[in-house]
């Protein structure tokens, strides 16, 4: 078993790394610090110090730190002083989730990193080739097989190599890429184009460190007239599209949905580049949440629970998320290609009409807190002081409106093989998930619900951080008919 060095662009891209960490503190404690401060010119030297320190151990890291794969497993070798092995085999791997950055498309390499959805860490390549990355993945994707099966078969394989065909690599299908029309309209309906006036207001409330407004006083007046005044807004309004353009299609020119028989395929970015492959058996649920624009716009967006985290690192993106336009029905449609297995109801059963009165009744701790400190502390707002009562009603009056939604759109199914549950007030978000993806369960009655007959039910499944989804307020029956239908998920487990 060969053991490789990482690439050496490893150490361009930790010299980078900590210029770009280091070098506002270094220009803070050199430039903007005068002669007669001493502090400032030691500091100075230290930052400097822990700059070079940190190129340093990126050398030494690239010099000590190598791994090797086989047929079933990578190797890790780290440490510079002190040593460490690490072998994770490949049926570990739940996803991989590749990144090219501008540099690294520049320079012909690639990140990928392998998710093994346990305590582990994950196994990280921060900059490889494409090639090597391309092998690697492969590698990761090829199931795994028992010792003394694949002692057997290598034997078989090499007696009939020059006679037995390659097998075909499957051909992935497209099932979406926006096109230049959707990109647009995902640009107004992600409202990008609106940072661009508080990033003008936060510059005019700044603009007293780049230039005297003495200087510019003399050219207000000019904004009295209408058309130079219509022409500077028109400006800004062209300026703003245009970005919230530019923010769409950099996110989502490149992006592309595929599937073959076994994996789902995920590829996002224009300059910074992104993709996310798993297998279709190792998907753990699906979320469709609607916040409130896309809820009237007849929009969802679809997210893929998985057992990992999916960012390279806090620069990336999650990308298990699929294309954040979907209309509703196009949703439900794509679901059902990439996923058939996963049957998402669109009939579910809702709460019983006592829950909403059990949940307007309630106290609202929120309220009383607010209610009394707009009562002694009397606010002003524009120079008007607030009425403390009018106040307190319109605030009771949103949250009874908020108690209501929720209670309204919280529904649940509870079918042969599936859990699904979807909740949430002005956003609403629909989960669902397998019987055998779950890990756990759990029930909780206070002794209001009791005597209701009501209770709240939870269902545990992995995930990074672990995923928890709860609902409210369900028969009891229902909750005892839960835990029944989960107690035989040990047969589907066997099936498996």
């Amino acid at each position: 078993m060969e053991t490789k060095r990482y690439h050496p662009a490893i150490m361009l891209f930790g010299i980078v790394k900590a210029i770009k960490g280091w070098i506002v503190p270094l220009i803070i404690v050199t430039i903007f610090n005068s002669a007669d401060n001493w502090w400032g010119k030691y500091a100075g030297y230290i930052v400097l110090a822990i700059i070079l320190l940190s190129i340093l151990h990126d050398i030494l890291k690239w010099f000590f730190e190598k791994y090797a794969t086989d047929d079933y497993a990578f190797h890790l070798y780290s440490g510079i002083f002190t040593k460490s092995s690490r072998t994770v085999p490949y049926e570990k791997i739940q996803s991989v989730t590749k990144h090219k950055k501008l540099m690294h498309r520049l320079l012909g390499l690639s990140a990928i990193k392998f998710e093994t959805g346990s305590q582990e860490q994950a196994v990280e390549f921060q900059v490889l080739r494409k090639a090597e990355a391309d092998r690697l993945e492969q590698l990761a994707k090829q199931e795994a097989v028992p010792t003394q099966e694949a002692a057997v078969i290598e034997e078989e394989l090499d007696e009939f190599t020059a006679e037995a065909p390659q097998p075909k690599v499957k051909d992935r299908f497209i099932h979406f890429k926006p096109t230049k029309k959707e990109l647009i309209k995902a640009s107004f309906t992600s409202l990008s184009f609106l940072i661009i006036p508080p990033l003008l207001v936060s510059f005019l409330l700044k603009a007293d460190i780049f230039f005297d407004w003495s200087d510019v006083r003399q050219y207000l007046p000019l904004l009295k007239v209408w058309w130079i005044t219509g022409i500077g807004l028109l400006i800004l309004i062209v300026l703003s599209m245009l970005i919230g353009m530019w923010r769409i299609l950099q996110k989502y020119g490149n992006y592309e949905l595929a599937t073959d028989d076994n994996h789902i395929y995920i590829r996002t970015g224009l300059l910074d580049e992104s993709s996310f492959s798993i297998r279709k058996d190792r998907v753990q649920g699906i979320e469709i949440a609607q916040p409130l624009l896309h809820r009237f716009l007849g929009l969802a967006k679809i997210k893929l629970i998985t057992t990992g985290a999916l960012d390279l690192s806090e620069d990336t993106e999650e990308i298990n998320s699929l294309y954040p336009y979907f209309p509703l029905k196009r949703a439900y449609t794509l679901l059902a290609e990439i996923l058939p297995e996963y049957k998402v109801k669109r009939n579910m059963a809702k709460l019983e009409p006592k829950v909403l009165v059990y949940r307007t009744m309630q106290p609202s701790i929120i309220w009383l807190i607010v209610t009394i400190t707009l009562f002694f502390w009397r606010p002003e707002v524009l120079g008007f002081e607030i009425t403390w009562w009018i106040a307190a009603i319109v605030l009771f009056c949103f949250i009874e409106l908020y108690r209501y939604l929720d209670f309204k759109h919280t529904q649940y199914v509870i079918s042969e093989k599936f859990f699904q549950i979807k909740s949430g007030a002005f956003t609403t978000t629909t989960f669902v998930t397998k019987r055998n993806k779950m890990i756990e369960i759990a029930s909780m009655q206070n002794p209001l619900q009791r005597w209701l007959g009501l209770a709240t039910i939870t269902s545990i499944n992995r995930a990074k951080p672990v995923l928890h989804n709860k609902i409210k307020d369900i028969p009891a029956a229902e909750a005892a008919r839960f835990y029944a239908w989960f107690y035989q998920r040990t047969e589907d487990v066997r099936r498996q």
